[in-house]
């Protein structure tokens, strides 16, 4: 009978996830729920049928870690916003089925989605609640969201904060002046901390994701390939094979025009 479902589960599930109909997206997305069916359609499918090999899945240490620091700060208000609380499962669930450890973490980008979502339904539940409820309940929340953010949190207050990841390298003093001989209207290929330093301008290609691209000027940074000087040599190299001249070097970073 299920089987039977399978076009329209499909159909569901590419009209819930729009990026796993095709392209890189859809491939990368496959590649990560291979485990559990791959594609939309079969992944639904695969929910209904192996329900055993589902709780295996989804009941391991780090997803509930994960599960806990994302509801945690709001008291998992978020489950109680009626059918509203539907809008989480489609990324919820591709997160947390997923085979790459990176999409289930609290430190990496790929939650980022799920955060106004859950802040939404949160209000949403917190709205059902009486009205002589909500102030102690909104006092609640506010102790969970700084006990999290104590915990889990990266803020100054927080028990992972790290002050040398705010602090500049000595080695940037010097070089980060001579960025200032780049046009303002100039198309620019950066990496590492510096494609956010130039941000501004219409045109900034990230060097490590889509390479020079059209790019006037190229920056270049050897922390992008974890300070290995070998590998950093070979990028200039093949930046200069694209008809790039050095304008500005220092430990490790560059600086190319065309």
């Amino acid at each position: 009978g299920w089987a039977r479902c399978a076009p329209v589960l499909r159909w569901l599930g590419q009209w819930a996830l729009p990026s796993c109909r095709s392209g890189g997206a859809a491939a990368s997305i496959r590649g990560r729920c291979a485990e559990v069916g791959g594609g939309p359609g079969a992944i639904l499918l695969w929910l209904r049928a192996k329900p055993r090999q589902v709780a295996r899945k989804l009941l391991v240490p780090k997803k509930i870690f994960f599960f806990i620091g994302l509801f945690g700060p709001v008291l998992g208000l978020s489950w109680l916003a009626g059918w509203a609380s539907l809008l989480l499962l489609p990324t919820l669930g591709y997160i947390l089925l997923s085979n790459d450890v990176k999409q289930y973490s609290l430190v990496t980008q790929y939650s980022a989605p799920l955060i106004p979502l859950v802040f939404g339904t949160a209000i949403l539940g917190f709205a059902r609640f009486r009205e002589s409820v909500r102030l102690p309940l909104a006092v609640s929340v506010l102790a969970s969201s700084l006990l999290f953010s104590f915990a889990y949190g990266d803020m100054p207050f927080s028990l992972k904060f790290d002050p040398g990841q705010f602090r500049r390298e000595p080695r940037y003093a010097a070089f980060m002046p001579q960025l200032a001989v780049i046009p303002a209207d100039a198309r620019v290929s950066a990496e590492g901390g510096i494609t956010s330093q130039l941000s501004e301008r219409r045109y900034i290609y990230d060097y490590w994701w889509e390479g020079v691209q059209d790019a006037d000027w190229v920056v270049l940074d050897s922390r992008a390939v974890n300070y290995n000087l070998p590998t950093f040599e070979s990028q200039v190299t093949a930046v200069e094979a694209h008809g790039y001249e050095q304008v500005a070097s220092g430990q490790g970073l560059m600086l190319l025009r065309k």
